[in-house]
């Protein structure tokens, strides 16, 4: 009988360590697959604020080449007897382009605000269902 209870503990100590290496093993690919998600995500954000930042780049080109040619179009009429009226013409016309740059510039920011609230989100999501994933794992 003594023989019996000493199989039976040797067969309970070779349970828990299977249970062990079964929980390590799975809370290793549990934070292998958050890490991958995690990566995934970020990569995502970095793409879509790189987008945002491509847009707000490009509509500042496009600010400065209006600003370029409203400043040709000045100076090749600054000699002409109406100068007065073109200056005028001028300054309101760089006003609104720079009105434009900054709104466009202002849109730009807020969607890059926008793109990372959204991943910052996404990544409190995958959090969430990883600690849920680990609880149910885990049961705790």
């Amino acid at each position: 009988m003594e023989e019996g209870k000493k199989d039976m503990m040797e067969n309970a100590a070779d349970m828990a360590a299977k249970a062990k290496d079964l929980a390590t093993e799975k809370l290793s690919e549990a934070k292998e697959e958050a890490a991958e998600l995690l990566g995934d995500l970020k990569g995502e954000a970095t793409e879509k604020l790189a987008e945002a930042k491509e847009k707000a780049s490009e509509l500042a080109g496009e600010a400065t080449e209006a600003f370029n040619a409203a400043k040709a179009k000045v100076a090749e009429v600054m000699n002409d007897e109406k100068i007065a009226e073109l200056k005028a013409e001028a300054a309101e016309k760089l006003g609104d382009l720079k009105e434009d740059a900054e709104e466009a510039v202002v849109k730009a920011k807020v969607k890059a605000a926008e793109l990372a609230g959204e991943a910052e989100a996404v990544v409190g999501e995958v959090a969430e269902k990883a600690k849920g994933f680990f609880s149910r794992l885990f049961g705790k």
